[in-house]
């Protein structure tokens, strides 16, 4: 990045002027009449020639016949993560209500596209979120956030048997689709500044998975009237303990406290034996149809809390040119 300074000029007695420099101007093909464009960011003005700026992505979807509901969110999924400015979806025929109802649910799950305009053969889908405004970093943060108080909801859920609650750690993975959508978007455009974007790509794909086993422990639990005695006493430690490994591997990756993963890494073993002794100590109950299922789960939460830790030492020996272990 080159930085030129240049003295503020008042003319006229109301106007302020400043000179462009002049290498800038000739590699612009900047003359006389030429229009630039001024950006105003909290304080910060970004000068760019009006021919510089991208042109507008605008994608066309042409849908004949009636695909099937589940591939039909896939490719509006694919086409939002490539980028689209705005989309058009478009109808040979008539677009039946069954179309634009899915094409409405889309614009709900992910971030920033609305419908813009809409008739009897087609609908407008913009994208109206300026991604400057909410960096990735955030998102993800906001994301691990998220999938924490899923798994402390969860614990609740389960030794209060709070049905209510376990509906709400279900309802709420919704959101956090929505910011993975979102940072697989940032990520491919290539326009965000974050240096350690493919660490945070990979950082929201295990918070979503991480997601996914909570959901997958309430809807298991919702199955069962009272959710007291020594099962389910045992779940909840053990579901404890894994998120207890999930809070300190996030606190760590953000902190980049290098000295804190090794430990959290190896609890792998740990993790899994824990699991098989709550499998013994069972012993043919009639929670082992429920108990099982809910332990797998908590497994894969602890080994996805290592996994956090494993990319964290990626990232920080990533940034170094010399180490000491």
């Amino acid at each position: 990045m080159t930085t030129y300074t240049r003295r503020v000029q008042l003319t006229g007695g109301s106007t302020f002027i400043i000179s462009l420099p002049s290498k800038w101007v000739k590699e612009a093909r900047i003359s006389k009449g030429s229009e630039v464009i001024i950006d105003d960011s909290q304080g910060i003005l970004t000068i760019t020639h009006s021919q510089a700026r991208p042109k507008e992505n605008a994608r066309i979807l042409t849908v004949t016949g009636k695909p099937n509901p589940e591939y039909f969110q896939r490719v509006l999924t694919s086409l939002y993560i490539a980028g689209f400015d705005t989309l058009t979806i478009k109808s040979p025929k008539y677009m039946d209500t069954g179309m634009v109802d899915a094409i409405s649910r889309f614009s709900r799950l992910v971030m920033g596209v609305e419908i813009f305009d809409e008739s009897s053969r087609s609908v407008v889908l913009q994208n109206v979120l300026d991604s400057k405004s909410f960096p990735l970093p955030n998102a993800v943060r906001r994301m691990s956030l998220n999938v924490q108080t899923m798994i402390e909801d969860t614990i609740n859920g389960i030794s209060g048997s709070d049905a209510a609650l376990l509906d709400s750690v279900i309802n709420r993975d919704d959101d956090v689709d929505r910011y993975q959508l979102y940072v697989y978007r940032e990520v491919k455009s290539g326009e965000t500044d974050e240096a350690n974007s493919v660490f945070y790509l990979i950082f929201s794909r295990i918070l979503e998975r991480i997601a996914d086993h909570a959901v997958n422990l309430c809807k298991l639990w919702k199955t069962v009237p009272e959710h007291s005695g020594k099962a389910s006493e045992s779940i909840v430690e053990f579901l404890k303990e894994s998120g207890q490994m999930y809070n300190e591997a996030v606190d760590a990756f953000y902190a980049k406290r290098f000295e804190a993963l090794d430990p959290i890494i190896g609890k792998k073993v740990s993790v899994t034996a824990r699991k098989d002794e709550i499998l013994r100590s069972l012993q043919g109950g009639e929670m082992v149809a429920i108990v099982v299922p809910s332990s797998e789960e908590i497994v894969r939460i602890g080994l996805y809390a290592t996994d956090i830790a494993e990319l964290a030492m990626d990232m920080i020996l990533s940034e170094r040119g010399e180490f000491n272990i």
